[in-house]
């Protein structure tokens, strides 16, 4: 699937598809050279500074 159409948080496995799920789940960040790309980490596991692998929610 193209880069920004798919998410999948390293923590809790969740998994969005689409710009409207992943903007709901996970949401955008703007890098350095201004590219808008998906967080990394789901919006509940960011919130519970979850590491990957080891959910805290």
């Amino acid at each position: 699937m193209p880069y920004g159409k798919y998410a999948e948080c390293p923590c809790c496995n969740k998994i969005a598809k689409g710009e409207a799920d992943i903007e709901e789940d996970f949401g955008y960040r703007t890098m350095n050279n201004g590219k808008i790309i998906p967080q990394s980490y789901c919006r509940e596991c960011r919130s519970a500074h979850c590491e990957a692998g080891n959910p805290k929610h």
